[in-house]
């Protein structure tokens, strides 16, 4: 009885943070092309956003090396595995399921595999985060967005 309390209670908690991230992900179109997402600031080291920018399209928006940001598919090509819970080891976004690793800046997995992800544009409008609505294909590499203050540099 204690372990099926513990155990729902558990999965329940799992789901709910799984739902809440859904909430805080839908966004509206600001500009059209472009989705607002949050300020820089709102994301955590080595941490990601989660955005739903359609019925099936889910954008992992991750900031790491203090001030960079990059934006990659939120979907493992391994099984779907959800990366923006993943975390960042050596430039590479860890599944949290099974362990495959994409590089930020081009979503391609590290030699000797060959999975890639989509990558997205970001830049920085009115002091926002904003990604492109469209992603690149697996594998295209896009340069890192560094924020400095509210301002990007290339």
């Amino acid at each position: 009885p204690t372990f099926a309390m513990l155990f729902s209670a558990a999965a329940l908690g799992v789901v709910g943070l799984h739902v809440a991230a859904w909430q805080v992900g839908r966004m509206r179109s600001a500009k059209g092309e472009w989705v607002a997402v949050c300020a820089p600031d709102d994301i955590a080291e080595g941490r990601a956003r989660i955005v739903q920018l359609g019925p099936k399209e889910r954008v992992a928006i991750f900031r790491y090396d203090g001030n960079r940001f990059s934006a990659i598919s939120n979907a493992c090509a391994h099984q779907n595995g959800p990366l923006g819970e993943g975390r960042i080891l050596d430039g590479c976004v860890t599944c949290p399921w099974h362990g495959f690793q994409y590089r930020m800046a081009d979503g391609c997995a590290p030699a000797p595999f060959t999975e890639k992800v989509p990558t997205y544009d970001l830049r920085l409008e009115d002091g926002q985060l904003m990604v492109q609505r469209h992603a690149n294909p697996p594998g295209t590499a896009v340069e890192p967005l560094a924020v400095t203050g509210m301002e990007a540099t290339p």
